[in-house]
C-alpha cells in the first residue's frame, strides 16, 4: 500500500509542486519569523516539529531522491509534507 501511493505521487509534476511548496513554507517562515516564533512555535513545539518534518519531506521529494526501503518510504511519504504544509501555510497566512 506505501509503495503503490509514493509511486502515484512519484511524477515530475508532484516533485514540482513538492519542491514549490517546500519552498513557499520556507520563505513564509523565513519572512514571517515573529509570528512563527511567538504564535506557532511558542504554544506548540510538536505543530512546529510537524511543520520542519513535512517541509524536509517535500524537500527531498522535490529534489527527486528515489527511496528504495518501504520504512522509509512511509516516513518520508509526501502525502504527510503536504498535509504539514497546507496547515502550515493556513496558520500563518489565514489566523
Amino acid at each position: 500500500m506505501i509503495d503503490k501511493i509514493y509511486q502515484l505521487l512519484n511524477k515530475g509534476s508532484m516533485r514540482a509542486l513538492s519542491f514549490i511548496l517546500a519552498v513557499v513554507l520556507m520563505f513564509s517562515i523565513f519572512f514571517n519569523a515573529q509570528k512563527f516564533a511567538l504564535e506557532l512555535g511558542g504554544p506548540s513545539p510538536l505543530f512546529t516539529l510537524f511543520l520542519i518534518w513535512g517541509t524536509s519531506i517535500l524537500w527531498i521529494h522535490g529534489f527527486g531522491l528515489n527511496i528504495q526501503k518501504n520504512l522509509w518510504k512511509a516516513v518520508f511519504n509526501p502525502v504527510i509534507g503536504y498535509l504539514a504544509v497546507l496547515t502550515g501555510l493556513y496558520y500563518i497566512y489565514c489566523l
